[in-house]
């Protein structure tokens, strides 16, 4: 069984990609745009430095133009209509395509159409790694934008993994095609080194989400590698969270404890998140009992991450039983308290709301909105409370008869009737407690 746990911790993974801090910010998927990938989809791979951008006179505007016209910001795009801009790339080694190099160069459709200047400076300055391919006009386009032009820095200051990288994976293509994911995989593994580089992150990212081309030579070794390396990584780096959605994938044998020792130690939500869906999907009901089990004796911090991350997994009667579910409700409880500190509180009504639990926690959630004017909770965590205690209903009758009943439904109207400010909230409450944000301290909406 799974529930939403994994669509909330891997869309978070879907994000906003781009080569650096001064690149346009491009939507990227990333599982299709690693080094195997982009050589995959590349007919001519090379390694070069950017050398200079011509301006080649059309008879037409040119669809450069319409897909980047000039904004008055040239750093980001800059298309000038019967202009298309092309990029001179200086070529050193040829991994893949060289038919495509004439004379010691490549030319290539100008990112954005950008003129060199407002290139990014370790492209400008020194050799990269370039995956290119024909669109239909013919030209050469460089792939995935930025993601597709990779420099030294991007890679921990050395691009020789990079290359390696997509060298092997190239020669694996043209000696086994069938076989060319499992011939690289113990290079992926020797790339995880932990130190922010692209190939080591991409490496990651192919062990996770391409997981399916590799699962059948992962070995046992191979699952404990990533266990250990999920464990060693950085907290909250992108580098955890990839190696944790791969333990997922995996399953290495003692799996579970691990995770959970990384979950109470790392309070970023995005591993939170992740690790929640990992530990489901290496065993659902275990993992549920392991997060109950180790609440008491927690710290209030990792109490709170245990909640947020039964949340996620939400526990069911119907399926882990009513007792796990009473004792997975009851650490939510536990949090349900109004401080000066509200970032448990919050924490605790998300995950209510997540696990649609106001029947189990209508006396905490009342005394919460009942003493809002004595309690010192904010505005925030009082919507909380409303759209956590709206999901106290069952739905009775079947079919297109089934209506929902909510059990609080008076309460509620009456709560709106003395407290005009509050009716929106009730209101919208009422109608989809499950789809109602809520600020969380670090003011994410979830």
């Amino acid at each position: 069984m799974k529930t939403t746990t994994a669509l909330c911790a891997l869309t978070l993974l879907a994000g906003v990609f781009a080569a650096n801090a001064q690149a346009e910010a491009t939507v990227y998927i990333p599982r299709l745009s690693t080094i195997p990938r982009l050589a995959e989809q590349a007919e001519c791979v090379v390694v070069g430095k950017l050398a200079r951008v011509e301006n080649v006179k059309l008879n037409e505007p040119g669809i450069d133009f319409t897909t980047h016209p000039a904004k008055g910001v040239p750093s980001r795009q800059d298309g000038i209509s019967h202009i298309r801009r092309e990029a001179v790339i200086t070529v050193t080694q040829t991994l893949k395509g060289q038919s495509f190099v004439a004379g010691g160069e490549l030319r290539v459709v100008s990112l954005r159409q950008i003129q060199f200047d407002n290139y990014d400076a370790d492209i400008r300055t020194g050799d990269c790694l370039y995956f290119t391919t024909r669109r239909a006009d013919g030209n050469l386009m460089i792939l995935s934008e930025e993601r597709g032009a990779i420099s030294a820095s991007d890679n921990a200051g050395s691009l020789a993994p990079a290359v390696d990288l997509a060298r092997r994976f190239i020669e694996a293509s043209a000696a086994n095609f069938d076989a060319r994911f499992s011939a690289i995989k113990s290079s992926l593994l020797s790339l995880i080194t932990l130190n922010g580089s692209r190939a080591g992150l991409d490496a990651c990212i192919e062990l996770a989400w391409n997981w399916e081309d590799y699962a059948a030579s992962v070995t046992a070794a191979d699952k404990q590698t990533l266990l250990n390396l999920a464990k060693q990584s950085a907290p909250g780096s992108s580098e955890r969270v990839e190696l944790i959605h791969a333990v997922g994938r995996h399953k290495p044998d003692g799996a579970l404890q691990d995770l959970l020792g990384v979950l109470l130690s790392d309070g970023a939500f995005n591993t939170t998140s992740i690790t929640a869906w990992a530990m489901e999907s290496v065993d659902r009901r275990p993992a549920v009992d392991m997060m109950i089990a180790a609440f008491d004796g927690a710290t209030t911090g990792q109490k709170m991450l245990l909640v947020r991350a039964l949340g996620l997994v939400q526990p069911k009667a119907s399926y882990e039983g009513a007792d796990v579910r009473t004792a997975a409700c009851n650490c939510v409880a536990g949090l349900l308290v109004a401080s000066s500190d509200e970032t448990v509180l919050r924490e605790a009504l998300i995950a209510a709301r997540n696990m649609w639990a106001g029947k189990e926690l209508t006396s905490q959630l009342k005394n919460l909105i009942d003493n809002r004017s004595s309690n010192g909770i904010s505005d925030e965590a009082l919507k909380g409370a409303i759209v956590a205690l709206a999901t106290s209903r069952v739905k009775v009758g079947e079919g297109l008869k089934a209506v929902d009943v909510i059990f609080e439904r008076s309460y509620l109207n009456n709560l709106a009737a003395e407290d005009p400010t509050l009716k929106q909230v009730v209101d919208c409450a009422l109608i989809y407690p499950y789809t109602m944000l809520i600020n969380d301290i670090e003011g994410r909406l979830r």
